[in-house]
């Protein structure tokens, strides 16, 4: 049941994220990530560097042999993905934007003396 102050909360908060995807930030973002749809052979790229980078942990958790071929043929697909303009600018600007997101959050934690995320790396099962 919401309350009179959820409901502002809510409605605070729906001005708040239409304010949010008005920045130049999420602006980036989303031009990089409608470029890199776009782009069939970006997509192949990253695609083989996840295939790739997934058969190169099984190799190595299983000490198979061969190994050392993944690895190199996973270097090279990520020197690949470092030079691809489209795959740069989409994680460029997600960077910038998940910045900006997290500036945002820490000014919300030091607003009301009250942590809004946990710290990283503390408590959890894999932190």
């Amino acid at each position: 049941m919401l309350t009179k102050h959820n409901h502002i909360l809510e409605q605070k908060t729906k001005e708040f994220i239409k304010t949010l995807t008005e920045t130049p930030e999420f602006d980036a973002f989303i031009k990089a990530q409608d470029d890199f749809n776009k782009d069939e052979k970006a997509k192949k790229l990253l695609a083989d560097f996840q295939n790739t980078q997934q058969t190169y942990a099984i190799f190595r958790q299983g000490s198979f042999p061969g190994v050392e071929d993944q690895e190199k043929r996973l270097r090279e697909l990520q020197h690949r993905l470092q030079q691809n303009p489209k795959i740069k600018n989409l994680v460029e600007s997600q960077r910038d934007l998940q910045l900006l997101i997290s500036d945002l959050v820490n000014q919300i934690s030091k607003g009301i003396n009250f942590p809004f995320v946990p710290p990283r790396g503390t408590g959890g099962c894999c932190g």
